[in-house]
């Protein structure tokens, strides 16, 4: 009984560790990876000890996924020993080890679902709630300090956006599952405070991603009330009026995605979409010529003459190549080869498969999966240690937080 009791409290505060790391990602660094780490060693430790008798399938197959990726990245940190401190030979060894942590807190939170009990459960969703609304709030706060300029919470503009769209959603998935009086409102309020956050930090990609992403959040429901109906035309209204007079910027952004296309096609791509087309080419060429992979330096050196050669030396590109190709799968590919390549393809095919297994991992699928993709085609997600501690936390919780394990009540707290 003791020893039930013990174990019992270590899952709890594994579980509550990795809603503080998710809650702290772009606030507290230092926290964030402590709590993750911490998380990650009590939950594999309770894992061990109580030696469950089945591993849910959908945990074992988002958890290899995840390992996978690590472990491409570490392989290529050990056959191209960094000869120049670019973005990936900095970067890559702190991510493959975070991912392969992740996957194992993913694999033993996963298998521990069933032992949360309703306090816990609570305390974790008070906790995701709070820590989106103190990330918020930070926000605003170094905007103000710095008005006039993209925001940017501890990491540059896109990743903010991209990280806080993700805790945006999983904070609107559990308020949604909580009881309260006028859960609308709060949901609309999250939106709204989200809507204006991206906008700050002017990064199409969310801009143009996170409506589409409620769209079908909210489209899934067998029916959608009149009220609901009412306030997202209220928030559209609001939106459109606030984006129009306070974020000219932003809308300046979003307009002039068509015209940096037709730019490009007609010989001027130093843009930023431009650069990214041209850096993609080139990073495809890479991949035909280096399918074993390569180093950094030697990527760099044929992406440069490539573009010097084919793209007309793109000044924005070619200033950006000394950090990513701005495409997960283009990027692995172009330094780890086919192998790297395939290791992200599979990550997000298992993934997939594992959100159709049942109604316990349905929510990955849309709140994770969808947007890491979708980010993942115009930017490198993978390169960076928040994204990927954010990315492995989200599974490990969606997971803790399905319905079948909502339903359960633990043995200590009925």
């Amino acid at each position: 009984m003791l020893r039930q009791m013990k174990t019992i409290n270590a899952m709890t505060l594994a579980f509550v560790l990795a809603a503080i790391a998710v809650s702290t990602t772009l606030t507290d660094t230092t926290l964030n990876r402590n709590a993750f780490y911490l998380s990650a060693l009590i939950a594999v430790i309770t894992l061990l000890v109580r030696r469950p008798r089945s591993i849910p399938r959908e945990a074992a197959i988002v958890a290899l996924g995840v390992f996978i990726v690590g472990l491409s990245q570490l392989i290529w940190h050990w056959r191209f020993p960094a000869v120049s401190m670019m973005e990936a030979d900095e970067d890559y060894l702190t991510t493959s080890l975070r991912l392969m942590v992740g996957a194992a807190l993913i694999l033993a939170l996963g298998t521990l679902r069933d032992s949360w009990g309703r306090n816990t459960l609570l305390m974790v969703k008070v906790l995701i709630v709070v820590g989106f609304f103190y990330t918020s709030y930070m926000g605003l706060h170094y905007y103000l300090k710095t008005p006039g300029v993209r925001l940017e919470i501890k990491t540059v503009s896109t990743m903010t956006a991209y990280i806080y769209v993700l805790q945006s959603l999983l904070t609107i998935y559990v308020i949604a599952s909580l009881n309260l009086h006028r859960k609308s409102l709060v949901i609309a309020a999250v939106i709204l405070i989200t809507l204006g956050l991206i906008l700050l930090t002017e990064t199409r990609s969310s801009l143009l991603l996170y409506p589409v992403i409620l769209l079908m959040m909210f489209g899934r429901r067998h029916h959608i009330s009149l009220r609901t109906m009412a306030i997202a035309c209220v928030i559209a209204l609001l939106a459109a009026v606030i984006t129009n007079h306070f974020f000219s910027k932003a809308t300046d952004r979003l307009v002039g995605t068509a015209t940096e296309l037709g730019n490009y096609q007609k010989g001027d791509g130093n843009s930023s979409l431009g650069s990214r087309i041209s850096m993609w080419k080139a990073g495809i060429d890479a991949i035909l010529h280096h399918p074993n992979g390569q180093s950094t330096a030697t990527r760099f050196a044929s992406a440069t003459d490539y573009i010097n050669r084919n793209e007309g030396g793109n000044p924005e590109a070619l200033r950006n190549l000394v950090f990513h190709l701005h495409n997960d799968v283009i990027e692995a590919g172009s330094l780890q080869g086919l192998i790297g390549l395939a290791a992200v393809v599979l990550f997000y095919l298992l993934t997939f498969y594992a959100s159709r297994l049942g109604a316990t991992a349905r929510p990955i699928l849309l709140l994770v999966l969808l947007p890491t993709v979708v980010i993942g085609m115009v930017d490198t997600l993978f390169i960076d240690h928040r994204y990927v501690t954010n990315l492995t936390l989200l599974l490990a919780i969606y997971l803790c937080l399905s319905p079948s394990a909502a339903a359960n009540a633990g043995p200590n707290e009925k």
